[in-house]
């Protein structure tokens, strides 16, 4: 299970707009969630705490009840992420299973 537990988010030059207040939600596992709001309400920067692209200023973020500061953010990236981006971050000259290859030793392939 993913989960917010008490999640502050405000960016340190600017203390006073914060982004997230205190937010706890449980996230179960199996269910899909859209996350909705309208522009420059954090949904961004919620989807960037989850995938431990960026920590909370305050409160924590867990997988399975453990804190994804304490395992590490990298082996959390590596265990439990999958992102697609907005902008689709690839490099144009590749072909896509080179693009895949980039980010690891699974066959490109087989996963997509």
């Amino acid at each position: 299970m993913l989960e917010l537990k008490d999640v502050s988010y405000y960016y340190k030059s600017q203390k006073d707009k914060t982004i997230l207040n205190h937010v706890t939600y449980q996230f179960k596992k199996g269910v899909m969630y859209a996350i909705l709001g309208s522009s420059g309400s954090g949904k961004t920067t919620l989807l960037s705490l989850l995938a431990g692209l960026d920590v909370p200023v305050e409160g924590t973020v867990c997988v399975a009840g453990e804190d994804i500061l304490q395992r590490g953010l990298n082996a959390h990236r590596k265990d439990h992420v999958s992102l697609v981006f907005q902008n689709y971050n690839l490099i144009d000259y590749l072909t896509p299973v080179e693009n895949v290859k980039l980010g690891g030793k699974a066959d490109a392939e087989e996963l997509l």
